[in-house]
């Protein structure tokens, strides 16, 4: 008599060890947030009143010439004295943007390292913003 397993033993035990490791179809895990939204969602929320934190991380000067509504000045040089200082949920969901999107991809993985969990980019930075009109404050 041979002690080894049968083929049907094992295909069942295989079978069971991968049914294990499948995730179910109704997962109750959240979809994944995208790591950048565009001007005209960032709009409407602005318009709702329900704008996430929209941290510009321009020169004080770029900043003075013209900012999206709402938008906290952090200069990227200062965002990381910033970030030890507030008190800033971690969940929170932080907008960063630029000019161009060079200084907001810094920030944005600088963000992340330290645990911020909601961060997303400004698709087409302030670049696109200006070009597409949409709302500019100025002090």
């Amino acid at each position: 008599m041979s002690h080894r397993p049968s083929f049907w033993l094992m295909t069942s035990l295989l079978a069971v060890v991968f049914a294990a490791c499948t995730t179910p179809v109704d997962d109750p895990t959240p979809a994944p947030i995208p790591k950048t939204i565009t001007a005209e969602e960032l709009t409407e929320r602005i318009q709702r009143s329900q704008a996430p934190l929209i941290l510009d991380i321009r020169t004080k000067s770029e900043y003075a010439r013209g900012h999206i509504p709402g938008s906290l000045n952090i200069p990227l040089d200062q965002l990381s004295n910033w970030m030890s200082e507030t008190d800033i949920a971690k969940t929170e969901e932080i907008v960063v943007h630029c000019y161009s999107g060079h200084r907001s991809k810094i920030a944005e993985k600088a963000l992340r390292k330290a645990g911020y969990l909601n961060v997303r980019d400004l698709d087409g930075h302030m670049s696109h913003w200006k070009s597409g009109n949409y709302p500019i404050e100025k002090p």
